[in-house]
């Protein structure tokens, strides 16, 4: 009897296998065969990999420029001025805002006729079409701070509505007088429909006062990681004016001053907006030399800046605060045949329409190849990148658009016309 007290005859395996009569032995060893064989085939088997998914972010700037600036000249466009700052700027590859004043000067001259005055023409037909921008400043140039909080938000309001009505699109201000500073006033300006308001800032002068200004980060707006600024109708500027005018020491006076805070500004990866008045007009208010300025056109453009508009700029990062990024690899058998890629952002798309530049890594298969940006059928863009870094930028509009490779073959063409055309790849035998 076994250990168990079962009453069976314990066998070892050997002893079991040779107690089984040979027909037996020959059907168990067929059925364990079988058995092996289907145990086997049930073994994970090598498959094809899906694709990783790739992740993206919004550039804090656009083009992932290390920087932003923007030149804003509190003065009135004037076709045939002499110097001409408008095409030098130009010509450099960069841009300028100009000052809108809706209603009366501050000696009480009604200042713009309207939307078909000789200079607001210009501004509209030659200038914005080549990047430039306007922004509000004010409806009568007042020190708003000085007014009521009711006061103030009529005069926003005013200027607002007639920027509208002149076929502008307000987005942002700039205090006239360097007002701005009361916080009443610029939740005023808020209520009255703008994104974003400028202020000069009041530091006491001197080179000293200078330098721990911008050493404390005060002419820099979003630095480092910040993502938004700290007070979107408290933006900083740097007043530029030279120092031959009323002596102004709290000022930035030429280029040798502009130059550090350009560099420092790239280096806390921030927006900085320049505050320029009557270049190269001596006889005006605030005059800045015109070979000064002929200087800091010339160092804005040898650096790593995203040269734009107030309103472009506060567009992007207001945009950029929202954004919501999906991409969607379609695979085929030669690899990732698309990416389908949707900008999302929640806001107006006909006022948010400042393209985001998004950045992620295309598939290797991809990299050096031609591939075509679309949407809705329609072709945007074609582009080719020589790493697998690819900043791609698209307007968020909540619309997919398909990023596709570049084929040859009449085949392959006539597939990438469907995609255009939003249908379906053909697949043929000559692919």
């Amino acid at each position: 009897m076994n250990g168990n007290g079962n009453g069976l005859r314990g066998f070892a395996p050997n002893d079991l296998w040779r107690a089984l009569p040979p027909l037996r032995r020959k059907a168990t060893a067929l059925l364990l065969l079988g058995v092996l064989v289907l145990a086997a085939g049930c073994q994970p088997q090598a498959v094809d990999a899906p694709p990783a998914p790739l992740n993206a972010s919004v550039a804090k700037w656009f083009d992932n420029h290390a920087a932003a600036i923007s030149i804003t000249n509190d003065d009135w466009p004037i076709p045939g001025r002499e110097p001409d700052i408008d095409s030098y700027v130009m010509e450099r590859g960069l841009v300028m805002g100009y000052e809108i004043v809706t209603g009366n000067s501050f000696s009480g001259e009604r200042i713009f006729s309207g939307p078909d005055d000789e200079r607001i023409a210009y501004l509209m037909s030659e200038l914005v079409p080549n990047g430039f921008s306007y922004y509000g400043h004010g409806h009568n140039h007042v020190d708003h701070d000085e007014l009521s909080y009711e006061e103030a938000l009529e005069s926003f309001q005013a200027c607002y509505d007639t920027m509208k009505d002149w076929g502008m699109k307000p987005v942002a201000y700039a205090y006239p007088r360097s007002a701005g500073h009361e916080e009443e006033t610029q939740r005023a300006l808020e209520a009255a429909g703008f994104l974003s308001g400028r202020i000069n800032i009041r530091d006491s002068g001197g080179f000293l006062n200078r330098l721990l200004a911008r050493n404390a980060g005060k002419f820099y707006n979003i630095p480092g990681s910040q993502l938004a600024p700290d007070n979107w109708f408290g933006l900083r500027a740097v007043e530029m004016q030279s120092i031959e005018f009323e002596g102004c020491d709290r000022c930035i006076n030429d280029n040798d001053e502009l130059t550090p805070i350009l560099d420092e500004a790239l280096e806390r990866t921030a927006w900085v907006i320049l505050s320029y008045h009557s270049i190269g007009q001596r006889e005006n208010w605030g005059w800045y030399d015109w070979d000064e300025f002929r200087k800091d056109v010339q160092s804005i453009a040898a650096r790593d800046f995203w040269t734009a508009p107030m309103n472009d700029i506060t567009l992007y990062v207001r945009e950029r605060e929202n954004a919501v990024i999906t991409l969607d690899l379609v695979e085929g058998g030669a690899g990732t045949e698309s990416i389908e890629v949707t900008l999302s952002d929640g806001l107006d798309n006909v006022r948010f329409d400042q393209p985001l530049t998004i950045l992620f890594d295309q598939p290797t298969d991809w990299v050096g190849r031609p591939f075509t940006v679309s949407q809705d059928g329609e072709l945007l863009d074609e582009l080719v990148f020589d790493t697998e870094a690819v900043a791609l930028s698209l307007e968020p509009n909540e619309r997919p658009y398909l990023l596709r490779p570049r084929h040859s073959g009449s085949a392959a063409i006539h597939r990438e016309q469907d995609y255009l055309a939003g249908g379906k790849p053909s697949v043929r035998q000559d692919d």
